[in-house]
């Protein structure tokens, strides 16, 4: 019974103890490697649209920007979420430009058509989209 005692009341003292992690630290996760996963999502890329050798360093300029900016406005998801999605949605509007004019239009169909259904830390792709 003392065991039994001792142990829930260490439990307890763990789930207390826990920092809670904000929205905009559990999305910032991803993009504290910014480098990698630039290069990770330009290999999904790579593979999926079956870009040219041309394409590649290109596209890797687009997404490492696009990363970078994203994470400038990280900290707003908690503080002002209205403002942090306008500002995405301008980011990714200048992103999917950049593409348009780096793609054909059957890779940047191909692109759209990579969107995650949710947003998935899984996937690398959730980056571009979420």
């Amino acid at each position: 019974m003392k065991n039994i005692l001792l142990y829930t009341l260490l439990i307890c003292a763990g789930v207390v103890v826990t920092p809670t992690i904000s929205h905009a630290q559990f999305k910032q996760a991803p993009l504290s490697n910014i480098e990698g996963n630039a290069n990770a999502i330009t290999s999904k890329l790579k593979n999926a649209l079956s870009l040219t050798e041309a394409q590649q360093p290109k596209i890797l300029d687009a997404v490492t920007n696009f990363l970078q900016q994203r994470s400038t406005i990280l900290p707003l998801i908690d503080s002002n979420p209205k403002v942090y999605a306008t500002k995405l949605k301008g980011y990714n509007t200048g992103f999917q430009r950049k593409l348009k004019h780096t793609l054909t239009p059957e890779q940047f169909t191909g692109f759209l058509e990579l969107k995650p259904v949710n947003d998935d830390r899984t996937n690398v792709l959730s980056q571009l989209f979420y």
